[in-house]
């Protein structure tokens, strides 16, 4: 099983207001962040030009700085 970071799921804009509701909820709350997760379940491993078309398929959305998950 082929595991890839997608693009962000949310907008910023989406992002504040989920942020705000969350927060309305439980104050502690400082940030919050989403995104794609792609699973290829692949029978063989992909050679290289297999690897550039799916990384080109899963390549979409606005260009958004990478996070670091915790918490």
């Amino acid at each position: 099983m082929l595991i890839l970071p997608g693009a962000s799921a949310l907008s910023d804009f989406r992002t504040q207001k989920l942020l705000s509701a969350l927060q309305a909820v439980q104050p502690g709350i400082t940030a919050i962040y989403a995104e794609y997760v792609h699973f290829a379940d692949l029978s063989d491993p992909l050679d290289a030009i297999q690897t550039e078309v799916l990384a080109r398929l899963l390549t979409y959305g606005p260009k958004a700085e990478q996070n670091s998950v915790t918490g």
